[in-house]
C-alpha cells in the first residue's frame, strides 16, 4: 500500500513539475562581481540575448528576479528595460521593483539566511511579433553610484496565462 501512495505521489509531483516548467520560453540569471551593480560605467548595462521566440501568435510575462542580502544599499531597484527585437527595433520601458513590503518593514521574496530571492513580473501580455533571436537590456538607473549588496539578476520570459486571466474577471 505504502508503495502504491509512494508512486501515485511521486507521479502527480513529477506531472506537476514537467507541466509548470512548459510555458517557460527562456530564463537566464547575471551575477554581480563584488555584488555591486554599477550606474555610472558600461557595467550599468545587462544584455539577455538569444531569446528565441518561435511562437508569434502568443503573448508573453517577462519577470526580472533578483537575488541580495539584507545589507543592499537600496530599497527598490530601478531599472529601464530594453527589448530588441531581431530586426533591431527597440521597446523602452521604466521599472522600479520594491524590495521591502509595503510598511517598509520586511523584505518582499523568500529569505534564506543572508539570501532573499524576489521575482517580479514587469511586463504582462508582451507581443513578440517576429520569430527570432530577442535582446532585453537591463539598464541600471538608481540614485546610488553602485547598488551595493545586489548579488544577481536575471530574466525570464513565459508564456503570458490568459486562461486564469480570463477566470478572474
Amino acid at each position: 500500500m505504502k508503495k502504491i501512495l509512494f508512486t501515485l505521489v511521486f507521479a502527480a509531483l513529477s506531472l506537476c513539475l514537467v507541466s509548470c516548467g512548459k510555458d517557460k520560453v527562456y530564463e537566464q540569471r547575471h551575477e554581480f562581481e563584488n555584488y555591486a551593480w554599477e550606474r555610472l560605467t558600461d557595467a550599468k548595462t545587462i544584455t539577455f540575448s538569444d531569446i528565441n521566440i518561435e511562437d508569434t501568435a502568443s503573448v508573453y510575462d517577462i519577470y526580472v528576479d533578483v537575488r541580495h542580502t539584507p545589507y543592499i544599499n537600496e530599497e527598490v531597484l530601478k531599472f529601464i528595460m530594453q527589448i530588441t527585437t531581431p530586426d533591431g527595433i527597440t521597446r523602452i520601458s521604466h521599472h522600479a521593483i520594491k524590495l521591502k513590503d509595503r510598511f517598509d518593514k520586511d523584505w518582499k521574496g523568500d529569505a534564506a539566511g543572508d539570501l532573499i530571492d524576489l521575482s517580479e513580473k514587469c511586463r504582462s501580455f508582451v507581443n513578440f511579433p517576429i520569430k527570432g533571436a530577442y535582446k532585453i537590456d537591463l539598464i541600471n538607473v538608481g540614485g546610488k553610484v553602485k547598488t551595493i549588496g545586489i548579488m544577481d539578476i536575471g530574466v525570464k520570459v513565459v508564456k503570458s496565462d490568459l486562461e486564469s486571466y480570463k477566470n478572474a474577471e
